[in-house]
């Protein structure tokens, strides 16, 4: 009787899965003090909580940090020669299919974001 207590304790205080954020995601930037969005599709790789992708069809890299549901991306892009850097600070939904926060071009224009997760077609 102890030991089956013991392992229903340890299944209920067992941690939760971590959150997995690889997948393809479709990026929504509204800028503030405008009407403007920027978009785009970003695939994201994670293992543990480093985070590393493209975004743009691999034209910008991607790298970060996830920390329980808290992430962070740091995107180096490059436009009409122009290269430059983007910060994103968002918070993962319980589903695990929209991300939502904040942006910064650094040195320029901040924002809100919002990512949803493409869904994989299972035949």
């Amino acid at each position: 009787m102890t030991k089956m207590l013991i392992s229903v304790l340890l299944l209920v205080i067992a941690p939760l899965p971590a959150v997995d954020v690889s997948g393809v995601w479709n990026l929504d930037m509204q800028w503030s003090g405008s009407d403007s969005h920027s978009t785009g599709v970003c695939t994201i790789k994670q293992d543990g909580q480093k985070l590393t992708g493209s975004c743009a069809s691999a034209k910008s890299t991607l790298t970060g940090d996830l920390l329980d549901r808290s992430l962070t991306l740091q995107i180096d892009v490059e436009q009409d020669g122009n290269k430059g850097q983007m910060t994103f600070t968002g918070t993962v939904d319980e589903d695990v299919t929209v991300i939502k926060g904040s942006c910064q071009i650094v040195g320029g224009q901040e924002g809100t974001f919002v990512m949803k997760k493409q869904r994989v077609e299972r035949i």
